[in-house]
């Protein structure tokens, strides 16, 4: 028998998987965390192979993936603490440039003590918050060099299909060249 799938893995990320790899889960969406993890391992147990992801996870085979989901999640790095922590210095980051970027009421020393900080919670860009608040903090005209935010190959996926989903949604104009042909009743 299997291991069980590390707890870090969230239940959006489990559904995710039956998704991208195919697992037959009957009403997946309806199980709880716990139902779905013995569902998942279930179903790798009774399949042969699964289909091969190159765009979200990177996981060629089966074992890749029962080595990925019993291990704790990568992107799932921070505890409750140290979560609450980036996200509050994050929220200060995007007070800073609300306010007009001045430094007011905000846990701050100085300019410097806030790029510093920006650049520690850069590395934790998988957050929605910080992404936000490194983009704004990077219309800043005083920040010498632009901070990049550090993010997982599987969020940056995310993120271009989330905007090419957005982009096919949105209408627009479209030019066909060749010859055209009206008629008339």
């Amino acid at each position: 028998m299997m291991e069980s799938i590390h707890t870090t893995h969230s239940k959006k990320d489990l559904c995710e998987i039956i998704e991208i790899f195919d697992l037959k889960v009957a009403d997946y969406k309806k199980l709880n965390k716990k139902q779905l993890s013995k569902s998942i391992l279930y179903q790798l147990s009774i399949i042969e192979e699964i289909i091969e992801d190159n765009d979200f996870y990177f996981i060629k085979n089966k074992k890749e993936l029962i080595d990925y989901l019993v291990n704790p999640d990568s992107s799932k790095q921070l505890t409750i603490k140290e979560k609450a922590s980036v996200m509050e210095l994050a929220k200060y980051i995007i007070m800073y440039v609300k306010n007009g970027y001045y430094l007011s009421h905000s846990p701050f020393d100085d300019y410097d003590d806030m790029i510093d900080k920006a650049k520690y919670i850069a590395n934790y860009s998988d957050i929605p918050s910080v992404r936000r608040a490194i983009e704004l903090l990077n219309t800043d005209a005083k920040l010498k060099e632009k901070i990049e935010p550090i993010m997982s190959s599987r969020m940056k996926k995310k993120i271009e299909r989330n905007k090419r989903n957005k982009q096919k949604c949105q209408g627009g104009l479209i030019i066909k060249k060749g010859p055209i042909l009206v008629t008339f009743d």
